[in-house]
């Protein structure tokens, strides 16, 4: 799903930045290789410290690798140079904001890499290691790769198209529509196809770069990652992130098979000469290596961090791997440990035992899925994604009494203040649904660029705002439906919330780590708040001085005092998505990877109770009038919390 924190997720990755990356296309390649024999290693990992997040990782037979050190945007992006012999940083390269990944060209002169947030490809001079020109993008730019003869890149954005660029003129030449976000595209050895793993899509498309024209699709779900050839071209082994499979597309036969991975795998490469092929678990903090003849795991490798792009060393027989938690790890065929940690500290005293589970909830079962869920009076709206549908929830009686059709893939949705009117945001149909309450019907569409997530409504019921994965705000006249306004985004944004003062809207820049507070009249940035992470759901204080975001890869939920932007955070038992407030000022937290409900009173700064749910609960809404709250589940209902 495009850019759905943990509707794949997660996420968010982190975070990620677009939640997760991985390697460019050539830098599996087992082309030009030193062929001078290599030590068999000592067993142990080597670490080299390489602060601000590395990412992508190209390799020259050079010797030397460049890395991408984007820093989760937090600073101007940096491209490193490493000696691969030294193992030490030769050159910083400044390049644009988010440095993703990058690529070198066959000769060796000139690299690409990625400026997420610049929406530009840096062109880099390898001799003089500066960058020496741009090429614009239409939306942030991620994947990359050249044709065989070096005078084609192709690119991938987050406006979910590949384009293909002439280098000689930095014009684009074509492109064509993906399904969903694609944060790996790979040309086989013969350069007569270009596989592009459509990451939230869950499909592995084979494009007639040339023709730019789809020639096969590869179904698999999950997401699929990191891709990479074996030596004589007929196996494609895709990394999968979420259904913990290593993919294998037999080319020649169009058929697939799978290897089990012990947990989500991102990073990709295959090293000792072609014999081991070693995945990097992004969530589990380890490299697992695996006989690429008989498929069996060897070695399961505890690097700890978040590893990302798995590089293929000049020898041929090592590999580098990228952690975004600040190094380096280079690997040989025998290694299987990893630099001793520090002393672990004194034992905590044992935790007293847990209390009974939470159960004061009735649950009302959505056998598809629910995600969004707004309430007014004594009825519930709730999205249900998976079957293009809205569901309408009695209050009364905590049933299900109709649901009607909306768009593909429908997300949040909000009422007018009145209850007349729902609005609906449709993600895979890029529009949003205008909703008669009284007959539950859809009765217009709202179209806007990219795939719409957030909706949030004016106090005055005159303007909605929604994001898309374009990274821009819009604002709509609700009297014509008409898009008369925007805002870009520096990244991704998943959750809006209006000021009840008529003027303010607080954007939580999900894959950005911070909340901008927006003039929404003139459509201006007017503070950003940055607390890292990846901040989710929002809700604010009856006196209007507190606004509280849950933040996802932190594990808080953090408060904003408004009238000075101080910022202090109080801690959850895990990642935190939908937010809500009650009538009594108690905050409840949705967790989404953990199945649980925690409320929390901001008054002491403590959490008082913890509900266990299951599932995959996403937002949450309060019921006023019969002091409950609602939470969507994505596992197939939604709890009604008393």
């Amino acid at each position: 799903m495009s850019r759905l924190s943990t509707f794949l997720i997660a996420a968010a990755v982190g975070a990620t930045l677009a939640a997760g990356c991985s390697s460019p296309t050539d830098e599996n390649s087992t082309g030009s290789l030193n062929t001078t024999p290599v030590p068999a290693g000592d067993g142990t990992v080597a670490r080299m410290a390489l602060p601000r997040a590395p990412l992508g990782i190209a390799v020259s037979p050079e010797e030397f690798a460049y890395i991408t050190q984007p820093d989760h945007g937090f600073s101007a992006g940096t491209l490193a140079r490493v000696d691969l012999d030294a193992r030490s940083v030769t050159a910083s390269i400044a390049v644009g904001m988010v440095p993703s990944l990058v690529i070198l060209n066959a000769n060796g002169t000139l690299a690409y890499v990625s400026n997420q947030w610049s929406d530009n490809i840096g062109i880099i001079d390898v001799a003089t290691n500066t960058q020496i020109d741009t090429i614009p993008t239409d939306g942030d730019p991620f994947a990359l790769a050249l044709s065989p003869d070096g005078g084609t890149l192709l690119v991938t954005t987050n406006v979910n198209r590949l384009f293909k660029f002439n280098l000689a003129t930095k014009t684009v030449l074509g492109s064509i529509a993906l399904p969903a976000t694609s944060h790996h595209i790979l040309m086989d050895p013969h350069g007569n196809y270009l596989y592009v793993a459509t990451r939230d899509g869950g499909t592995v498309m084979e494009v007639d770069w040339r023709a730019m024209a789809v020639h096969r699709t590869f179904t698999f779900g999950g997401r699929p990652q990191d891709m990479v050839f074996a030596p004589d071209g007929r196996d494609l082994y895709v990394a999968n992130e979420l259904s913990n499979i290593l993919h294998v597309i037999h080319v020649g036969l169009g058929t697939t098979s799978d290897i089990p991975l012990a947990g989500g795998g991102e990073g990709l490469a295959i090293g000792n000469g072609g014999k081991h092929i070693y995945v990097g678990l992004v969530f589990a903090g380890a490299v697992q290596v695996i006989e690429r003849s008989s498929g069996e795991t060897v070695r399961l490798i505890p690097v700890g961090g978040i590893p990302r792009e798995i590089a293929l060393d000049y020898s041929g027989r090592d590999v580098l791997v990228s952690n975004e938690s600040g190094w380096v790890d280079f690997i040989e065929p025998s290694d299987s440990l990893v630099p001793p940690p520090p002393p672990p500290p004194p034992p905590p005293p044992p935790p007293p035992p847990p209390p009974p589970p939470d159960t004061g909830y009735t649950r009302v079962g959505l056998g598809d899925g629910a995600l969004g869920v707004a309430v007014s009076g004594d009825i519930a709206y709730v999205t249900r994604p998976y079957a293009n549908m809205v569901a309408r929830l009695d209050l009364r009686t905590n049933s299900v009494t109709t649901s009607f059709p909306v768009g593909n893939l429908p997300c949040y949705i909000v009422f007018n203040s009145t209850g007349t009117r729902a609005y609906e945001a449709n993600q895979f149909s890029d529009n949003v649904s205008v909703i008669n309450v009284a007959t539950n019907t859809q009765i217009a569409t709202i179209p806007v660029t990219g795939d719409p997530l957030p909706v949030a409504i004016s106090t005055d019921d005159k303007s909605l705002f929604v994001t898309t994965n374009a990274n821009r705000l819009f604002k709509v006249d609700l009297t014509t439906n008409t898009v008369t306004g925007s805002l870009a985004l520096p990244a991704t944004s998943h959750h809006l919330l209006t000021h009840p003062n008529g003027t303010l809207l607080y954007v939580a820049t999900r894959d950005g780590g911070s909340v901008l507070e927006v003039n929404r009249q003139s459509m201006t940035v007017v503070r950003t708040f940055t607390l890292g992470g990846t901040p989710q759901g929002m809700a604010m204080s009856a006196d209007q001085n507190e606004l509280y975001v849950a933040n996802e890869s932190s594990n808080t939920l953090q408060i904003i005092w408004l009238p000075n932007g101080g910022i202090s955070a109080i801690p959850l038992a895990g990642a935190g998505e939908g937010l809500a407030r009650d009538a009594d000022g108690k905050l409840w937290v949705g967790l989404v990877f953990s199945g649980r409900v925690q409320v929390v009173n901001p008054a002491t700064s403590t959490v008082v109770r913890t509900i266990t749910v299951g599932g995959t609960p996403r937002e949450v809404a309060t019921d006023a009038a019969r002091h409950h709250v609602l939470v969507a589940n994505e596992a197939g209902w939604v709890d009604i919390i008393r």
